[in-house]
């Protein structure tokens, strides 16, 4: 498992906190808001966001390492796309930080903290966009054949390459049906 790529799995780690942040503010803004909870419990709003910020500056550095070893596969431009929706991603994170670090600070700041979750609403459009040009990387442009042993690439150019899964539940049931055809 360590010969794979990090950056396809930390990269999870952005898209879900970030994700998951507008609930989180959303419902922590109401629950405050009606007295269900004291006003210190939005520290895990920040905190959330801190390594939501976190974690996509871990996923920026990462790709950047893999950036390399893709261009031999996948065309700049391609990648470009990506690499200029992912660096968003970091800077969007910090500034929810700070505006939940005022939610924080600002006691009885209803309209600041409801002001946070409308903003990492919004915030999930260039997370989405960054996810998307990365999707497309791997799904469209073939960014994962880049990290294939380099026979298994030849293979795949030339055609002889054919991913096979031994004893999937299909192949059971075509060698079933092939069985009774006979």
């Amino acid at each position: 498992m360590f010969n794979l790529p990090l950056h396809p799995i930390v990269v999870h780690f952005p898209i879900v906190l970030g994700t998951l942040l507008p609930f989180l503010a959303l419902l922590l803004w109401w629950a405050i808001k009606k007295d269900h909870l004291q006003q210190n419990v939005w520290i895990l709003v920040t905190v959330m966001a801190l390594t939501y910020g976190a974690s996509a500056i871990v996923a920026v550095e990462l790709g950047e390492e893999d950036e390399e070893k893709v261009e031999k596969v996948v065309s700049e431009k391609v990648i470009e796309e990506h690499e200029e929706a992912a660096e968003m991603i970091p800077w969007v994170a910090g500034t929810l930080f700070l505006v939940s670090i005022a939610g924080v600070v600002k006691k009885n700041s209803h309209a600041l903290r409801l002001g946070l979750a409308v903003l990492s609403l919004v915030a999930l459009i260039p997370l989405a966009s960054a996810g998307h040009t990365g999707g497309e990387l791997v799904y469209q442009h073939g960014a994962a054949i880049a990290h294939l042993p380099t026979d298994k690439q030849a293979m795949i150019e030339s055609g002889k390459f054919l991913i096979k899964h031994e004893d999937s539940d299909k192949d059971k049931d075509k060698d079933k049906d092939k069985d009774k055809d006979d």
